[in-house]
């Protein structure tokens, strides 16, 4: 029988996890906590928002905070704040060594404060203990060198300069990405000035070059396919890539206002299309292998993390297993260009032309990986944005039939299956680590997606017995 949902903010061990994951408190907290620093500004704290979580129960949780600031004036401005909460007596050992290990810059804002009372330690953008490169990419001075010594990659002539330069706070994956947008200001030697646009994608893992590298095959060999945005330079230093925009509203913001009847059989033709292209030069990927891999990571994880279910997702990994086996005998699964996270979020869209974000786990593979992506992060919006099932069934179909029709092809129901239940897994455990309070008490009507895709599983192996 499936037990009611425990409260996500019940752990023993991290006994402030509520405080820290409440943004109004948190919004008094760092006001108080930065208060110089708003002084010098000239700012006041308008309130804060909690844009990512990452929590493991009993040992830690890191919580990535959007303060945003307005000044005497009116304007408005934002800040973010990386806060780790720790182990009851951990944070003023870990803020001892982080200030020991991190050659810490002094600004405006201090670039590490401790929170003792709250057992927190937090960093200020952009000093990430995992992404060195940040504060380059953060440094103004450093954009306009680069770009006064690389104007060609811009389209300019040598008597064009960048005069003026800030950026705007994108996208951050504390430890791993984060995405920046640039706003400059161009002046001629004859006085003209214009603007210019564009965005910074910064890493941790050392692999910007190879990201850059696989963007720009991936816009020269299958741009014509669907809309890429152009990768402009490398900056080694900073470990980031930088890339044209491509000027539209993200998708998934404005998708009440689409017309679902005509956008999701344009999705399909898309990504039809897109695996139909050839780029013979990325790298292969056995997405079987990858999404098993994925679940035996997940699966035992979400048994720990939520024990009334420990049951059902002990059952799903030899279902698995045996379909792994079955699809790994077939020996004709299709190899294509796929995006390998591809949902509405990737979209940018400007009227009826939309562009795909985001190619840093692109690879040749089964391009049914990509469908069941597509389908169960549609499935999954059902908790995350609070679509009706019957609208997303429905818009799922579309796009299945679409696709079929432009990939000139029958999804295989076996495959598409395994790719859908490793994808959900993976989603529900980024719930549980993000702690999304809308999906959290609704892990039954999870289930019920799940369940239907575990169907289909043992329905095909039933008649391939047959």
């Amino acid at each position: 029988m499936i037990q009611p949902f425990r409260n996500p903010f019940a752990d023993p061990k991290l006994p402030q996890l509520a405080l820290v994951t409440d943004p109004v408190m948190m919004a008094q907290r760092l006001a108080e906590s930065f208060r110089p620093a708003l002084a010098q500004l000239h700012c006041e704290v308008e309130s804060s928002v909690i844009e990512r979580i990452q929590y493991r129960r009993g040992r830690r949780c890191w919580v990535l905070y959007r303060l945003k600031l307005r000044d005497h004036d009116g304007a408005k401005n934002d800040q973010w704040f990386l806060g780790k909460l720790g182990r009851v007596g951990q944070a003023r050992r870990q803020y001892a060594e982080a200030l020991a290990a991190e050659n810490l810059p002094n600004g405006f804002w201090p670039a590490l404060t401790l929170l003792s009372d709250l057992e927190m330690v937090v960093w200020t953008f952009p000093n990430d203990p995992e992404m060195p490169g940040l504060r380059r990419a953060a440094d103004l001075d450093f954009v306009q060198t680069q770009i006064n010594a690389n104007l060609a990659a811009f389209g300019l002539t040598e008597d064009w300069r960048c005069c003026n330069a800030g950026f705007a706070r994108v996208k951050y994956m504390p430890g791993k990405r984060c995405v920046l947008r640039y706003h400059i200001e161009l002046q001629k030697s004859s006085g003209e000035k214009r603007p210019l646009s564009f965005y910074s994608k910064t890493y941790s893992d050392g692999m910007s070059r190879w990201h850059y590298q696989v963007l720009q095959q991936v816009h020269a060999r299958l741009g014509h396919a669907i809309n890429i945005p152009r990768p402009i330079l490398h900056l080694e230093t900073a470990n980031s890539l930088w890339q044209e925009p491509w000027e539209g509203r993200p998708l998934l913001e404005n998708i009440e206002a689409e017309d679902w009847d005509e956008l999701f059989p344009r999705l399909a033709a898309g990504l039809a299309a897109f695996h139909q292209s050839r780029c013979e030069s990325l790298p292969p990927a056995n997405t079987v292998e990858l999404a098993y891999d994925s679940a035996q990571e997940d699966a035992p994880m979400l048994g720990w993390l939520l024990p009334e279910y420990h049951l059902r997702f002990a059952e799903i990994l030899p279902k698995l297993s045996a379909a792994r086996k079955k699809i790994a005998a077939e020996r004709t699964t299709p190899v294509a260009p796929i995006h390998r996270a591809i949902r509405l979020e990737q979209f940018v869209a400007r009227g009826r032309d939309v562009a795909l974000v985001d190619f840093d786990a692109a690879a040749l593979g089964d391009p049914l990986y990509d469908v069941a992506e597509f389908l169960s992060s549609l499935q999954y919006l059902e908790f995350t944005a609070g679509f009706s099932r019957p609208r997303l069934a429905a818009a799922a179909e579309l796009f299945k039939t679409n696709y079929e029709k432009q990939a000139g092809l029958q999804l295989s129901l076996p495959r598409l299956s395994f790719y859908a239940v490793s994808a959900l897994l993976s989603k529900m455990h980024d719930t549980m680590k993000n702690l999304d309070v809308k999906a959290m008490p609704k892990f039954a009507a999870i289930w019920e997606i799940m369940d239907g895709w575990l169907q289909n599983l043992a329905r095909t192996s039933r008649n391939q017995k047959d």
